[in-house]
């Protein structure tokens, strides 16, 4: 898109194309490609020329989105396709199985027919880029295979399922230890059968979750103590997605339990629950499976008769509800066929090229890694929550600290003449911008802090002193604990003042929980807060809920329903500023926290009509920018700051009359015996 050209479309924003440059590696059958640290590495596969297997490694940084040819230190492994690959602590990938040419005396038969599968398994270190091949001497392997499905989850390796040479399916499970580097008995699959062409699969860890409320801080257990882990709490589950066309039961979905032993404890069918939603995933081929948060992400591409294209879906795994994330017209060209879950920057990968046949490539099994999209999965609330930097008693113990004015040492006085006392090291430490400034107070080699009484210690902060406190609050506990911090006016000061001043935790944090309590009645504020802020995700999220919340009442006003009009008159757009943080009264520290409902994925839960439905429509159309009345702090005329602030990607243009499709299943297509089958 070039430069300054009006946006279309809310997909135009979600979806970015980039065109790859380097050593881009040629299209290939069977490679596997895994995501570490922003890089994407894709090792083997048959290339499509002239079909040598091969065994080369293509690195992708996405910061530069160029494609390198690493140059093996050591002996490669045997070059071979439709093989499994996982990432183990960010620092190894382990390379297991798959299937390659037939050799004699170390020597490639002249037959190119002739093929055998591996039950071999390599590690390559992502430090050195060198082969490491362990020792199974003595051991029980699995049998050998190719097209099977894996997962790597707190260091252990599960294989389940795939095909041997005569493209049977194979009932076993098999566990690799990663750290004691042997393999575990394996297990039956019962009747199931798993295999790449309809199977992914995905492990899940207990994780702590950052709820948008303070936590309890009368509790003493220390969630980061060892001592409090049970042999339960690192027990993990196994979810396998199937796709069946020919079926009673289409989609299929299976939770596999394993404890510290290795050993299933519990199989959950989840069939049913997937099932009962009429929006549901149409037959993907050579799906893949991730997680992020309590979201099943499912993708693959979907080939029928009449279309084809690349399928993203979210299943909740609370309710069961189905959600098809649209990544916008451009994927409906071209050939699309690989995708992954990018967590670090809430985006979801795709590769493929826009001038290709997708219905073609996926004939002949081929990927193309010239150009990738980025699909923004925070637009649809599916993102990667900021994690606790210290435990609830630290967190406690620094909102003690704030109390106590006695290792206070500066005073910060806000725009209502009010101040607070607080200690300048500890403000230095997190809010980097004014390190700088406070160096002669923490510097112990400075005679500034000896010259400088404490009472003539000042510092002017740009807000009022209920901002002040809850931005305070985050410095001593770095993080959003106190249900002051979550009111939705004080978060948006907070979310301003982050971006202003760059303190990159505290935007995280704000965001995230104005993304919790977002919803048709606080869409229109949390609009405004993110376009100042440069919260482009937060922003397009919420005009979504603005543009579904102005259909929702047109589709009403066709039908011929009557809302019910409040008793007061509803507020007139541009009347007044959307954030008014310097007219909190001081008194609402004590009044009552308003707990939003948290939004489901796409804003399905908000059914119910908006108090003000009029004002609604308005602001849907019209809020675009915040009106100041000499209302809001860093205004031109307190602060020259603003000038130098940037805002980058919320100053593209949007219209409002996109229609986000939201399709249903589509019919199955005929079910296939072998994946290598068309």
């Amino acid at each position: 898109m070039a430069a300054g050209t009006p946006t279309q479309s809310i997909a135009e924003l979600i979806t970015e194309f980039n065109k790859t440059t380097g050593d881009v590696p040629p299209t290939l059958i069977g490679a596997s490609s895994v995501l570490v640290n922003n890089h994407v590495y894709v090792f083997g596969g048959r290339l499509q020329s002239n079909r040598q297997i091969s065994n080369r490694l293509y690195i992708l940084s996405l910061n530069t989105m160029t494609w390198k040819l690493s140059i093996s230190q050591n002996t490669p492994p045997i070059p071979r396709y439709f093989h499994s690959a996982n990432a183990q602590n960010d620092t190894h990938i382990i390379i297991y199985g798959g299937m390659t040419v037939k050799q004699y005396q170390n020597k490639r038969t002249s037959s190119a027919d002739e093929l055998v599968t591996l039950d071999d398994l390599v590690l390559l270190d992502l430090r050195t880029l060198t082969w490491e091949y362990p020792d199974f001497h003595n051991q029980s392997l699995p049998s050998p295979r190719y097209a099977h499905i894996s997962t790597l989850v707190n260091d252990r390796l599960v294989i389940m399922g795939g095909q041997d040479i005569n493209n049977n399916y194979l009932s076993d499970i098999n566990i690799f230890d990663c750290k004691k580097r042997i393999w575990c008995k394996s297990l039956s699959s019962q009747q199931y059968q798993y295999g790449a062409y309809r199977s992914a699969t995905v492990g899940v860890t207990p994780i702590q979750l950052t709820p948008p409320f303070a936590p309890n801080m009368d509790s003493l257990a220390d969630p980061f103590d060892d001592s409090n882990t049970t042999n339960k709490d690192k027990d993990i589950t196994i979810h396998v997605y199937s796709n069946h066309s020919a079926s009673d039961a289409p989609r299929q979905l299976h939770s596999w339990k394993l404890n510290t032993g290795n050993e299933c404890v519990d199989i959950l069918n989840q069939t049913e629950q997937i099932g009962a939603n009429n929006t549901a995933p149409p037959p993907i081929r050579f799906p893949s499976a991730f997680i992020c948060g309590q979201q099943f992400i499912l993708a693959g591409p979907y080939i029928s008769g009449s279309s084809h294209s690349f399928q993203i879906w979210a299943l909740d795994m609370t309710s069961f509800v189905w959600t098809k994330i649209e990544p916008g017209p451009g994927l409906t060209r071209g050939s699309w066929l690989r995708g992954m879950l990018c967590e670090s920057m809430n985006k979801f990968l795709i590769f493929g090229h826009p001038g290709r046949t997708m219905k073609d490539d996926y004939k002949n099994r081929v990927h193309c890694f010239e150009y990738v999209a980025l699909v923004d999965t925070e637009v649809f609330g599916i993102y990667r929550p900021p994690q606790p930097s210290f435990s609830t008693v630290g967190q406690s113990l620094g909102l003690s600290i704030l109390k106590d004015p006695i290792l206070a040492d500066l005073k910060v006085v806000t725009t209502d003449d009010k101040h607070a006392l607080v200690n300048s090291a500890v403000l230095a430490q997190r809010w980097p911008l004014i390190r700088s400034l406070l160096n002669p107070l923490t510097s112990p080699q400075s005679k500034m802090s000896e010259i400088l009484e404490h009472d003539k210690r000042e510092l002017l902060f740009p807000d009022t002193y209920i901002v002040l406190i809850a931005f305070l609050q985050f410095i001593y506990t770095d993080h959003l604990v106190t249900a002051q911090q979550h009111q939705p006016q004080i978060l948006s000061r907070l979310l301003f003042i982050a971006d202003l001043f760059q303190i990159t935790r505290l935007k995280e944090l704000a965001t995230h929980a104005l993304h919790q309590m977002l919803n048709m009645s606080t869409a229109a504020m949390i609009y405004e807060s993110a376009s100042l802020s440069n919260a482009v995700s937060l922003q397009i999220r919420a005009l979504r809920v603005l543009i579904n919340a102005k259909k929702m009442m047109q589709r009403q006003q066709k039908l011929g329903q009557t809302v019910e009009r409040p008793l007061s008159p509803p507020p007139v757009f541009g009347q007044s500023p959307l954030v008014r943080s310097n007219q909190i009264a001081i008194g609402s520290q004590s009044e009552p926290l308003n707990h939003y409902t948290t939004s489901k994925l796409l804003q399905k839960q908000d059914t119910t009509v908006p108090s003000t439905p009029t004002s609604l429509a308005s602001m849907a159309q019209g809020a675009t920018r915040l009106q100041n009345n000499n209302s809001v702090p860093f205004s031109t005329s307190q602060s020259a700051t603003t000038f130098a602030h940037q805002r980058s990607g919320s100053d593209r243009s949007i219209t409002l009359d996109y229609n986000p499709s939201i399709p249903g299943a589509a019919p199955p297509t005929p079910q296939q015996n072998s994946f290598l089958e068309t």
